[in-house]
């Protein structure tokens, strides 16, 4: 198995905190000790008790002299070994608990990359093709990766500091039996998880190919009405009964392949103790002392058991390597709208907002907008619309620079919004979305979004502008009410005009609306349209809109056709002139469609 670079750059010793790497290891290796005790512990008593006349016997006893009956070196002995085993247990959870917390951090420090990375790629993703990708890699691959590094690290921490005592015990208790003994055990340790791995990956392999015999004979069930039309029956039994044959063939295979690896396992697992214990008896047949062979069996078992936890290592390298490949597949995708040096201050809309030979191709090479050109003056109200949503939706995110022309200029009073800092963009040029989340907060936080120089008032005045202050004094806490997953849930209407509310608060010159795609009761309707008229009193709007009142209410209507203007005029002029925004109004509000919206 192959290690990716991202996985060993996380834990090398450049990046991992020594400090707290080092106390997991010495707190391993401490247990290490304690548990080294109380085999030892154990073995003397058994000596003791066993051979009371032996020459290790009356060695041992030489050194507790007080501890003579068979009842109190049973207690003695019991109780050490006990106490040895729970500061072991203690220990070797603390070292595991550093791990954990040193996995916890690494992934603390990965999700806030993630976080930064996500807040500049996601507003440019329109169609939603990667709106999965941020939530996937925060919550799942950061997850799994939090997961095989903590194993990795104890692993390694704990498991390499135990191998090394207990094979240093063994050592000291009898050199050359040691090595007989363990070397065997080593390796059938290191081969069994080998064959568990080819085991794991071959059964998921041949369960594949299961499952797909499976999905092929299903649908042919789907197929009857064509097969009794046609008169094909008996090429269809034919065919089912090749599949079904194949399908029993590959299950055949798999219970085969499962069989073989258990008896593989079984045979690694007799090897791993069968011979070291041949050894052990050969050697007592010879004269070996019996404390000796007493205390290197535990030992050798604790080897065993030290020798497959390293030997899992790989594997948690691997799978952490794939899953941190893909996080820093995403950390290292480039943003589309970025601040370009020596931007400065950019002022508000004065007189004209210039959409000048504008470009913009979607991710699939399809070309959206192509050479277009427009002029708005600074208080129209323009009606953004097209056959499909995208091309609309791209010229208007161009605003606040959610997303750049691939060529062409974006020119507020005759400078390009790029010369701008994004700040100052984004303070006089807003996007309003459809269907805005709520932010986990209080309303006031989620108007003002924690801002101090936006004050309650300005927060309170925002909201009566677009009608929201009548239903956020209906809520329990009225603007300091709890919104979000743990809070207050609200509705389409009452998220959208929290949203324009939000918006509100800043006063900026220019204003995106999108409006809800989800159907709107008749109150929220009126509201909505008395605060277009509201809004609209100092500014300049740019509707995305769902409705058709919204359209009429509008100065000017832009129809975007084959990526230029096809279409510019008011209501009464374009119905009468254009065949293009006559199909976009009969394809939305046409009385026989079911999920039109009445207005």
């Amino acid at each position: 198995m192959s290690s990716s670079p991202d996985f060993q750059r996380l834990v090398s010793l450049r990046t991992l905190p020594l400090i707290r790497v080092a106390t997991a290891v010495l707190l391993a290796l401490l247990a290490a000790i304690l548990l080294t005790a109380a085999v030892i512990t154990c073995t003397a008593a058994a000596v003791v008790l066993l051979t009371p006349q032996s020459p290790a016997a009356l060695e041992i006893r030489s050194f507790i002299p007080r501890l003579q009956s068979p009842r109190s070196i049973t207690l003695a002995a019991a109780s050490a070994a006990t106490a040895c085993w729970l500061l072991h247990s203690l220990l070797t959870g603390f070292a595991k608990s550093v791990c954990e917390s040193i996995a916890a951090d690494i992934i603390s420090r990965i999700r806030q990359h993630i976080h930064r990375k996500a807040l500049r790629l996601e507003p440019a993703d329109l169609t939603g093709t990667h709106a999965d990708d941020a939530p996937r890699v925060f919550h799942t691959s950061a997850e799994g990766l939090e997961r095989h590094i903590t194993a990795w690290l104890t692993g390694l921490c704990t498991a390499a500091p135990l191998l090394l005592l207990t094979t240093a015990a063994a050592v000291i208790v009898a050199r050359q039996v040691a090595i007989q003994t363990a070397v065997p055990v080593i390796l059938t340790a290191i081969l069994l998880r080998r064959e568990r791995n080819r085991h794991l990956a071959a059964e998921q392999l041949l369960d594949d190919q299961v499952h797909r015999s499976r999905r092929q004979m299903v649908q042919t069930l789907g197929k009857a009405r064509i097969v009794s039309g046609f008169g094909m029956e008996d090429l269809e039994h034919a065919q089912f009964e090749l599949q079904l044959r194949e399908y029993r063939e590959k299950r055949q295979t798999l219970r085969l392949q499962q069989r073989r690896s258990r008896l593989a396992a079984w045979l690694l697992l007799t090897a791993a103790f069968g011979i070291p214990t041949l050894i052990l008896a050969l050697q007592l047949s010879a004269g070996f002392s019996v404390l000796a062979c007493l205390a290197l069996a535990p030992l050798l078992l604790i080897l065993f058991q030290a020798t497959s936890e390293l030997a899992a290592l790989p594997e948690h390298s691997s799978a952490g390597g794939e899953l941190a490949d893909e996080i820093t597949r995403y950390l290292d995708r480039v943003p589309g709208v970025s601040q370009v040096a020596g931007a400065g201050f950019l002022n508000p809309l004065a007189r004209t907002l210039t959409f000048d030979q504008i470009c913009w191709e979607s991710e699939d090479g399809r070309r959206i907008l192509d050479g277009l050109d427009l002029r708005i003056t600074l208080g129209e109200r323009v009606a953004l619309l097209s056959l499909q949503k995208l091309p609309a939706r791209a010229l208007a995110s161009m605003i606040p620079r959610l997303i750049d022309p691939a060529a062409g200029r974006v020119l507020i009073d005759g400078r390009d919004i790029r010369e701008g800092t994004l700040e100052s963009l984004r303070e006089e040029a807003i996007f309003v979305g459809g269907d805005d989340p709520v932010f986990d907060a209080t309303v006031l936080e989620n108007i003002t979004c924690g801002r101090p120089d936006i004050t309650r008032q300005q927060a309170v005045e925002a909201a009566k502008l677009v009608h929201a202050d009548h239903f956020i004094r209906s809520l329990p806490r009225s603007y300091e009410t709890a919104l979000g997953e743990h809070g207050l849930q609200l509705d389409v209407g009452q998220r959208f005009r929290l949203s324009l509310a939000r918006a509100a608060a800043r006063q900026p010159a220019l204003l995106v609306i999108e409006e809800p795609d989800a159907p709107l009761d008749a109150d929220t309707k009126a509201m909505l349209d008395d605060a277009w008229q509201r809004l609209s009193d100092d500014r300049t709007i740019l509707f995305l809109p769902s409705r058709l009142s919204t359209v009429k209410r509008c100065t000017r209507i832009v129809v975007i056709h084959n990526g230029q203007v096809a279409a510019d005029g008011t209501h009464e002029q374009l119905v009468r002139s254009s065949e293009i925004y006559r199909h976009w109004e009969y394809q939305r509000f046409h009385p026989f469609r079911e999920d039109r919206e009445l207005n």
